[in-house]
Order: C-alpha cells, then structure tokens, then sequence
C-alpha cells in the first residue's frame, strides 16, 4: 500500500465527488435537494475519514486516530484511517459500517457491511497485510462482508448477507442461497 502523503487538494476533490455522489443518491426517489449536506451522517461519516486518513498519511497519527474515533462515537461508522478510499464513496447508514483496506472510486456500502481482515492471513495485496483491495464501483449489500487478502474486480456487487473470502473477477454478483424450509418437527 502506498504510504505517499495524501495532498489537501487530493482530499477536496475527494469530498466534492463524496457530496455529488450523496446528493445524487437523496434526489433519486424525488427528494428534495438537501439544504446543509454537511448534517447528513452519511457525509459527516465520510468527511471525518477523509480528514482522519489526510492526517494520517501525513504522519499525524495520534490526530488521524483522534478523528476516527470520534467519527465512531458520532456515526457508528469505523472507517480506519489506514483506508485508502477513491472518490465518490457512498455509505448511506453509516452505524455499524466497518471499513479497513483499500477500494477504488464509487464504493456503496449498505448497513452492516464491511472489509477488512482476517486473522492468520498477512499476505499483501496491495492494501497492507491481510486487507481486501477493491476495484472501482463495488457494492456492499446488508450484512455483506469481504474477508482478508483478497482482490475484488470492479462492478463487483455483494447482496445482502455474503460474504467473500476469495478473489472476484469483474462484473461479479455474489446472491444469498435461497432459503430452505425443513420439513418435520422442531424440537
């Protein structure tokens, strides 16, 4: 993983794509343009990282780490300022979202979902030991999770409740088994 410092000016054009992506996301269903997108959690979530990761690629840690943590207790999001995130990321809910790699423009990250880790597994592909590295345009459903080393294609979309522990190709969709009903007596 790159440990260039990330610019100031890298971190706006960061958060501009961020806002148009989140007021593009609101009007969809024929909301009203939002008036202060500054008091959205989902942006305010967003914002925190990007200031958290800004300070921390800039070797400020205990301030990026002071950010992160306080992103946590005001959103419930936990977004490490580790995570090298593009442009554009969208986290609608953000309670309860985990977030530690890296991911490429137009990450959606639906409620519950996550990345990051998995215990045992250092190898590095490209977004530090043992982090899943995400292409452009991926898609995290509910409760949809990618576990450890791994590398996900772009347009890759996870539906609710999967998840991945190995490598996708583009343009993959990862979908719940059915449900199956058993049929007999339950003790």
């Amino acid at each position: 993983m790159s440990q260039t410092p990330v610019t100031w000016k890298e971190t706006r054009a960061r958060l501009r794509e961020d806002r148009a992506r989140l007021r593009t996301y609101i009007e969809r269903d024929g909301a009203p343009r939002p008036f202060l997108i500054a008091l959205y959690p989902s942006y305010a979530c967003v914002l925190m990282h990007r200031i958290s990761h800004y300070f921390w690629r800039r070797g400020w840690h205990r301030l990026g780490r002071l950010i992160w943590h306080l992103n946590m207790v005001v959103t419930g999001a936990d977004i490490g300022p580790v995570s090298n995130l593009g442009p554009g990321l969208l986290v609608p809910f953000p309670a309860a979202v985990s977030i530690y790699g890296t991911a490429g423009r137009h990450l959606t990250c639906m409620p519950l979902s996550g990345l990051g880790g998995e215990l045992g597994r250092d190898e590095d592909v490209g977004a530090g030991p043992g982090l899943p590295h995400l292409g452009d345009g991926v898609t995290l459903g509910h409760h949809a999770g990618v576990l450890g080393p791994v590398r996900i294609g772009n347009r890759v979309r996870l539906g609710p409740g999967c998840i991945v522990a190995s490598d996708l190709e583009d343009d993959a969709s990862v979908e719940p088994a059915p449900i199956r009903q058993l049929k007999g007596r339950v003790a």
